[in-house]
């Protein structure tokens, strides 16, 4: 993966002129430290293995990206939008999204090792296989999530909303209380209650008591 000087460009430039201009320019080494594309528009274009450590991309619009194995590590998203994007087996180590979207995204595969993406709402995302230890995920939405064999160490799900997600397979240890309907009623699980909910859906996880959020 390359960034500026070492010869990337992405496989599909973005139809926005001003988003396509500032990619331009900063590849072409103007800019000064990471890539700064706050509420820029870079929907439908191919950003595959690109590499924005440090982004800043506050509020910036990428629905239908492609951005498959793309380095988002230490990047701001903070309400970005990647709705229905492509991001398997992209790497958002350290990243911070609070209240970004992620409505029906790939996310296989996924590193969110050390992330924060508090209030962010995963409807419908596919997080299959993705990494989330020591993740910040408090107050988000997981509503008909695909989580199957994603893993969890020391995960903060704190009041995150699980309905309907497809937990089969997802390991680890988290911090409660989880937010889902639970006999007929809105609740927050934690405790036993957390573990027997993802073990009576075919996860195995462990209540980590130790760590906090917000």
């Amino acid at each position: 993966m390359h960034g500026p000087g070492g010869g990337w460009e992405p496989p599909v430039w973005p139809a926005d002129q001003a988003a396509a201009a500032g990619l331009r320019a900063w590849l072409a080494g103007q800019g000064d430290g990471g890539f700064s594309a706050p509420d820029m528009d870079f929907s439908g274009a191919d950003l595959s293995g690109g590499d924005f450590t440090a982004a800043v991309l506050g509020r910036a619009r990428l629905h239908y990206a492609t951005l498959r194995n793309t380095r988002l590590a230490g990047a701001h998203c903070e309400e970005a939008d990647f709705s229905q994007a492509d991001l398997d087996g992209a790497d958002l180590e350290n990243a911070f999204g609070r209240e970004a979207y992620f409505w029906k995204t790939k996310l296989c595969g996924a590193n969110f090792t050390s992330a924060e993406f508090n209030r962010a709402d995963f409807t419908e995302a596919d997080l299959s296989g993705a990494n989330l230890t020591d993740t910040l995920l408090t107050r988000a939405t997981f509503t008909h999530a695909n989580l199957t064999g994603a893993t969890a160490e020391r995960t903060v799900l704190r009041n995150a909303v699980l309905d309907s997600a497809d937990v089969r397979k997802f390991t680890g240890t988290v911090v409660g209380p989880i937010s889902v309907i639970f006999r007929g009623k809105r609740s927050l699980l934690d405790g036993a209650d957390l573990e027997q909910w993802f073990g009576a859906r075919g996860g195995q996880v462990t209540r980590y008591y130790a760590r906090t959020s917000e």
